[in-house]
C-alpha cells in the first residue's frame, strides 16, 4: 500500500496537442512513440505523456516550426516532414533558390521565371494540406495565381499538361513523371545531405505554447522518441542506381589508356558513378589475353584484361552483356570474361555461358528495394546469341522475358529491361525500337533502357514505365561530332520498394575516351534535343 502510494505521488499527467496540419500518419506515429518511450522508461516519473486534447488545454503543442529561416535542428525537434519542388519532367531548369520562392510566396510573381522553359511567370499548384503547412510556416500566401487541389493526381495532371506550372509536394508523393528540382544546389536524393541545410525540410518540434513547460518533460520526450520514424524521408529506405550507355575499351580509347594509364578515362566521372548503391556498366567487349584489340579489315574488338581496373575504379556492381561484339573472339573468351566478373564479385545479366544463364536476371535487395535486371541483344549477329551449348548474349525471345518479368513483379522486384537494339544516330528512336521497348513496358518492366545508342535518345513515360531509348556513350572513342560526344547517366531512385524518379546526369566525351560533366550550355543543348524528341509525335 505504501509502495502504491509512493508511485502515485510521482505520477504526472501531461497533455499534448498535435497540430491538425501535421499529416495523419505522423500524428499516429508521434502518439505511439511518445507513449511507448515513456512507458519503457522505468526510471521516469512520467506514467503517461500523450493525451490528445485541444490546443488551449494542452500543456505543450507539437507543431511545425514557425519561422522562415529554419535554422539548425536542435533538441526540441522530434522529426521532419520533407517537401520537394517539382515541375514537368521535360523542364530544362534544375535548381530553385529558396529565397526566390519566398519572394514568390510574398507575391513577387516573376521571381521564379527561370524555372519555366519559356521564362514566363509560373503557376503554383498545391494540395490543401501543403498549402496549410506553408502558410503556417511561411506566413500568409500573397500569390494571386495559385490553384489548390484535393489530391496529388490532379497536381500530376496539371504539371503533365503544362510547362508553366510547378508544385511543392511531400517526398513520399514523388513519382517518375516529375522533375524534382534541387534547392540551392542541394538534391533531396543525396544521402549525405543534412536536413537542416535543405530549406524545404519542415521541422516538427515541441512548443511550450506560451506556458512554462517543465524542462524535464520536454527533454524526456525529445530524447526518448525514435526521430527516424517521424519523417517521410528515411535514407535507410532509399536506393540509388546509376545506369550508363555504351562502354567499349578499344581503338582510340585503348590507345589513350595505354598512353595515359588504365584509369584515365574515368578520372573525371568515377566519383559520380561510384556515388550509388548500384553502378551499371554495359561493357560490349570481352577481355582477351594478348590484347589483339582490333583488326584493320573489319570491326572485331577485344580488350586487354588489365582494363578491368577501370571498371573497378568507377565502382561497377553489375555488367550488362547485350553488346554486339561480345563474341568477336569467340565464346571461350566470353566465358573467360565472365570468370573475371565473378572474381570481382560483380553480377551480370543478358548473357552467359549458355542460354539458360543468359535468361537469368541479376537481382539486388538493398535498403528494402528489390531490383532485377534483364536484357537482350536484339541487334545480333545471330551467331553471337547464346545457345544451350554456347556462351553468348541473350537473344530477343520476348515471350520468355514477358513471363520472367511477370514472375519478378510477383516477387516484389522493380524490373529493369535493357536492349542492344538498332544503332540510330538520332535523338528520335525508330519504329522498331518503339515497338520492342513498349512491349517490355507493357509486360510490366518499370524501366526500359537502351544501351546500344552512341547518341542520346528520347525519354518516354509509357504504361507506368519510364523508357530511355538511348543513353549515348560512356567510355568509347567517338569524337567526330557533338552528338556522339553527348551522354547520359540515368540516376534512378527507389524508395520504400518502388521506383520513384530519375535524375539525368549529362556528360561530354573528351580526348577519345574521357567523359566529364556537361557544362551549363552543353547540358541545355542535350536536354533541349532529347526532350524535343521525347514528344514522340509520330508514334502517338
Amino acid at each position: 500500500e505504501n509502495k502504491e502510494s509512493a508511485l502515485s505521488s510521482q505520477t504526472v499527467f501531461v497533455r499534448a496537442y498535435i497540430e491538425d496540419i501535421i499529416p495523419d500518419f505522423m500524428q499516429a506515429v508521434l502518439a505511439n512513440e511518445i507513449n511507448k518511450a515513456v512507458e519503457e522508461n522505468t526510471d521516469s516519473q512520467f506514467q503517461r505523456v500523450y493525451d490528445k486534447c485541444n490546443m488551449n488545454s494542452g500543456d505543450f503543442v507539437i507543431c511545425f516550426k514557425k519561422m522562415i529561416d529554419f535554422g539548425s535542428f536542435n533538441e526540441d525537434v522530434l522529426g521532419s516532414y520533407v517537401l520537394v519542388p517539382v515541375v514537368n519532367f521535360y523542364t530544362c531548369c534544375d535548381d530553385i533558390k529558396f529565397d526566390d520562392f519566398l519572394r514568390f510566396w510574398q507575391g513577387e510573381k516573376n521571381s521564379l521565371n527561370y524555372i519555366v522553359n519559356d521564362k514566363s511567370n509560373p503557376k503554383l499548384v498545391l494540395s490543401k494540406q501543403i498549402f496549410s503547412i506553408l502558410e503556417e510556416v511561411l506566413g500568409e500566401c500573397k500569390i494571386k495565381d495559385i490553384k489548390i487541389t484535393d489530391n496529388y493526381k490532379q497536381i500530376k495532371q496539371e504539371l503533365k499538361n503544362s510547362f508553366g506550372c510547378f508544385s511543392i509536394i511531400p517526398f513520399d508523393e514523388i513519382t517518375a513523371e516529375y522533375k524534382v528540382l534541387n534547392v540551392g544546389g542541394e538534391s533531396v536524393f543525396d544521402k549525405k545531405i543534412k536536413l537542416d541545410d535543405y530549406s524545404f525540410a519542415m521541422q516538427i518540434m515541441i512548443d511550450g505554447h506560451d506556458i512554462d513547460i517543465d524542462i524535464d518533460t520536454k527533454n524526456l520526450i525529445a530524447a526518448a522518441i525514435d526521430k527516424d520514424k517521424i519523417t517521410n524521408r528515411n535514407i535507410d529506405k532509399l536506393t540509388i542506381l546509376n545506369m550508363t550507355g555504351c562502354t567499349a575499351l578499344v581503338r582510340g580509347t585503348a590507345n589513350k589508356m595505354e598512353k595515359n594509364g588504365v584509369l584515365y578515362p574515368g578520372e573525371k566521372i568515377a566519383e559520380i558513378l561510384r556515388d550509388a548503391d548500384i553502378t551499371h556498366i554495359s561493357n560490349e567487349i570481352t577481355f582477351v589475353e594478348g590484347n589483339p584489340r582490333d583488326r584493320e579489315e573489319e570491326i572485331v574488338f577485344s580488350s586487354d584484361p588489365k582494363y578491368i581496373n577501370l571498371l573497378r575504379f568507377v565502382g561497377t556492381d553489375v555488367v550488362e552483356l547485350t553488346g554486339n561484339h561480345m563474341n568477336d573472339y569467340g565464346p571461350n573468351w566470353m566465358v573467360y570474361t565472365l570468370e573475371m566478373y565473378e572474381k570481382e564479385g560483380w553480377q551480370y545479366f543478358a548473357g552467359g555461358r549458355n542460354l539458360q544463364e543468359a535468361y537469368m536476371p541479376a537481382k539486388f535487395d538493398i535498403n528494402g528495394n528489390k531490383i532485377a535486371f534483364l536484357g537482350c541483344n536484339q541487334f545480333g549477329p545471330v551467331s553471337y546469341w547464346a545457345t544451350d551449348k554456347k556462351a553468348g548474349s541473350a537473344p530477343p525471345d520476348y515471350e520468355v522475358y514477358e513471363k520472367e518479368i511477370d514472375k519478378l513483379k510477383k516477387e516484389g522486384y522493380n524490373v529493369i529491361f535493357t536492349f542492344q537494339h538498332i544503332e540510330v544516330y538520332d535523338y528520335m528512336p525508330v519504329a522498331a525500337q518503339v515497338k520492342d521497348y513498349r512491349r517490355m513496358a507493357e509486360a510490366g518492366a518499370d524501366i526500359v533502357s537502351g544501351s546500344q545508342a552512341h547518341h542520346p535518345q528520347a525519354i518516354e513515360f509509357y504504361d507506368d514505365a519510364a523508357i530511355f531509348y538511348g543513353l549515348g556513350n560512356l567510355f568509347f572513342d567517338q569524337m567526330y561530332d557533338n552528338e556522339v560526344r553527348q551522354g547520359i547517366i540515368a540516376k534512378h531512385i527507389f524508395y520504400e520498394g518502388k521506383y520513384i524518379n530519375t535524375v539525368l546526369i549529362t556528360t561530354m566525351l573528351e580526348d577519345y575516351c574521357q567523359p566529364r560533366l556537361a557544362e551549363e550550355d552543353e547540358r541545355l543543348d542535350i536536354l533541349v534535343n532529347v526532350f524535343d524528341a521525347s514528344k514522340m509525335e509520330k508514334y502517338k
